[in-house]
């Protein structure tokens, strides 16, 4: 795979990216730094080329063994042009020049703004039926992105959904939001916390966890893809939710006797070929998806 400078989906669309590594301390990132096109400050840096989008990076709980060592950065609000993607490649490279590593307790978390929702409980609701439905495609493209298995972490911090649901509507999603975002529900693999429908500003917004961390630029891209490719279905007319309510209703009284992330990603393989030909169009998307997913993107990368 090569990374691409524009994806094939709508530019209006924003989104933030986390990516955490686990041998790396926030005094590394500063005395480390080389990248002459990165201007580094304390707690956060910015691209000259774009001075006025904030990246920032913080310590984060990734190695047991150190409780100094541990990094996440975090971008700012993007979108899908070329300079912020290039931004994005720029900062996974620099990453990996300081030989970052991820282990079992990094994640990659992809964001989604409020503003692509237009203050519309129905057009959120349609990105949560989706999801739920496919959860077992999102995991085990998630799996075979890097190490190419489920990590021991990930049941920890990326919990399916779909397991802690009685009901599938409306009211079911609108408590989701609100225990979610006061930690009760912090390992699920969607989270909400300071997500607000009405707030259109940086930092409302709300995150799929991917539990397969890595700073490898054309697997973060591809879940960037994934995401908000399937993001801009569910806001097209083509989706319908009537359709994917009952879909999903069906799913409660198959999935609720799943206990292990095994238990999705096998599930995966019945239900992949529908969710690749829903949400892509490009042949380039696809087959980038299914390079990812079937494992050959971690055979290349360990050649």
């Amino acid at each position: 795979m090569e990374y691409r400078e524009q994806l094939n989906f709508s530019k209006v669309l924003p989104f933030g990216v986390e990516i955490e590594v686990c041998n790396k301390s926030v005094e590394d990132l500063s005395k480390e730094q080389k990248n002459s096109e990165i201007q580094l400050e304390k707690k956060s840096f910015f691209f000259k080329n774009s001075e006025t989008k904030r990246w920032y990076y913080k310590h984060e709980d990734t190695n047991e063994e150190s409780k100094d060592l541990g990094l996440e950065i975090i971008s700012p609000i993007l979108h899908n042009e070329k300079t912020d993607l290039l931004n994005l490649k720029m900062v996974l490279q620099w990453l990996q020049q300081l030989d970052a590593k991820t282990n079992e307790m990094c994640s990659v978390h992809v964001h989604m703004g409020a503003e692509s929702f237009q203050k519309d409980i129905n057009k959120l609701y349609n990105f949560f039926l989706f999801y739920l439905y496919f959860e077992p495609v999102f995991y085990k493209f998630s799996a075979m992105g890097n190490f190419g298995h489920v990590r021991e972490y990930a049941y920890a911090y990326a919990n399916p959904v779909v397991l802690g649901l009685d009901l599938i509507n409306q009211k079911t999603l609108k408590t989701y939001i609100k225990e979610n975002a006061s930690y009760m529900h912090k390992e699920n693999g969607l989270h909400f916390k300071g997500f607000s429908l009405t707030d259109f500003g940086y930092g409302s917004s709300f995150e799929l966890r991917i539990f397969n961390g890595t700073t490898n630029e054309c697997v973060i891209e591809n879940y960037i893809n994934v995401t908000l490719s399937s993001l801009e279905y569910t806001l097209s007319n083509l989706f319908s939710q009537g359709d994917y309510q009952n879909r999903c209703i069906n799913i409660l009284k198959t999935r609720k006797d799943w206990h292990t992330f095994e238990n999705f990603v096998d599930a995966a393989d019945s239900l992949v070929d529908e969710f690749v030909s829903t949400i892509f169009l490009d042949s380039i998307d696809k087959d980038y998806f299914y390079e990812q997913y079937k494992g050959l993107c971690l055979q290349n990368l360990t050649k």
